[in-house]
């Protein structure tokens, strides 16, 4: 079956096999399934079909399989359309109808917050799905090993080869060959990291590194091998998951339109990937709010911030990165919001520093860790009327509103925004307010 390990896997399995029925899709991509009082989570499948699983790992709770021949298809099945399916790990659940992901997405969803968070009633409010299911993504990260250009198989660092991925921006594809040439020169090269402004036609890249690349080599790989749409490379090193940049050949920056919104996105500051869903995502955050004072927590450039600012009297925002900050105060001088003000800290010493203060609504987006450092302690005693929480992580989400709705608050919805089709990842926004 297309999708299945490659044989090097196999062999180290042992090759044991075992039929499984499948319950239903997991977090993570997974078919569970359960048998002999054992529980198996199962790659590649899809929820009510019949499979024989090839067991990859063994743990004391559950063992890890992968589908190696489906014996019943899921009604949902379909055949996956990237040849790389199976072996790259950038995707998990491509074999199955877009349609279905969105609807399994919202099941994942609201079981983890009955599980984790112990919320009986949840209210699903209508998905946002993605405007196209392939050459969504803006952004994008490519591993570089061994000569190879492309991504990480599934649970591995191994890099499996690519020509073009089907997810990114078409135009993100067109400059793949001449990036496979650059890292051809520079081969201690171990990450190349692309962003692409589909409203400019301009791109950014940042090449990793262990050591410094001279800066004349760069300069010179940019314009022979790079088309002039690319504006700016830069040499970085890594840190675990920091980046630490050494120096940028040409312009850092770029800008993205979003409706009415001009926004500057540096090359170190974040930006939301899916560009078919940006004008969406804002008013599913933004939509019907009033207020007199607003916080954005996390708020990088000011995604959601300058749309907010037309819909009260003050906002204010806060990110720990100096770069996002900085993009996000250019970016409310263009666009002539003077009632909205961006601070360089940490969420929760943002919070601490505003105690007392009357605020109507607080608008949260933190990374998959969630609410970390105290910050959900000092967000209940801020009392705002209004919480919305933008989530990429339903464990870390249930968690969250298990301690907020525990402090006087009301879930009064949920809805999924499909940021990553034909992934496992779940975003969603969470509409709290507070109780009288």
């Amino acid at each position: 079956m297309r999708g299945s390990p490659s044989s090097e896997t196999r062999k180290e399995a042992g090759e044991r096999t075992i039929r499984l029925s499948i319950e239903k899709l997991v977090y993570g991509g997974y078919g569970l399934s359960r048998s002999e009082n054992r529980v198996y989570l199962v790659r590649y499948a899809a929820p009510k079909e019949l499979v024989d699983a090839e067991i990859l790992e063994e743990r004391k709770s559950f063992s890890e399989a992968t589908v190696k021949r489906v014996v019943i298809p899921s009604p949902v099945r379909r055949d996956p359309f990237c040849p790389h399916f199976g072996e790259c790990g950038g995707c998990q659940i491509q074999h199955i109808d877009y349609p279905a992901q969105v609807f399994l997405k919202e099941e994942i969803l609201t079981e983890t917050l009955r599980r984790i968070g112990k919320i009986k009633d949840v209210k699903l409010l209508d998905p946002i799905p993605s405007g196209q299911e392939t050459g969504y993504r803006v952004r994008v990260q490519l591993k570089v090993k061994g000569g190879k250009v492309g991504f990480f198989r599934w649970r591995s660092r191994e890099v499996v080869e690519i020509d073009s991925c089907p997810l990114v921006h078409p135009r993100i594809n067109g400059i793949l060959p001449g990036l496979r040439e650059v890292a051809r020169h520079i081969p201690e090269i171990q990450e190349i990291h692309v962003f692409y402004s589909p409203t400019e036609d301009e791109f950014l890249v940042k090449l990793i590194t262990p050591t410094e690349v001279d800066r004349n080599l760069i300069s010179r790989l940019k314009e022979d091998l790079l088309p002039a749409e690319v504006v700016g490379v830069g040499n970085y090193s890594r840190l675990r998951l920091f980046l630490n940049r050494r120096y940028f050949i040409g312009r850092d920056h770029t800008y993205v339109k979003v409706g009415k919104w001009t926004f500057r996105v540096s090359a170190d500051s974040f930006f939301q990937v899916n560009h078919t869903l940006w004008e969406r995502f804002i008013e599913a955050v933004v939509g019907d709010v009033s207020f007199r004072k607003a916080l954005d927590l996390h708020c990088g450039v000011g995604f959601f911030t300058l749309p907010l600012s037309e819909r009260g009297n003050f906002v204010e925002g806060s990110d720990s990165n100096p770069s996002a900050v900085d993009d996000a105060q250019y970016s409310a001088r263009i666009n002539g919001r003077d009632n909205t003000v961006f601070v360089k800290s940490d969420a929760y010493r943002f919070l601490k520093g505003r105690a007392g203060e009357m605020v109507d609504l607080v608008v949260l987006d933190p990374p998959r860790g969630g609410l970390e450092g105290g910050e959900g302690e000092v967000l209940v005693k801020s009392r705002p009327g209004r919480i919305i929480y933008v989530s990429c992580n339903p464990s870390t989400l249930a968690r969250d509103l298990k301690f907020i709705l525990k402090h006087g608050y009301r879930l009064e919805g949920v809805r999924v925004v499909d940021m990553f089709p034909q992934t496992y990842h779940v975003e969603s926004v969470s509409y709290l307010t507070l109780q009288e």
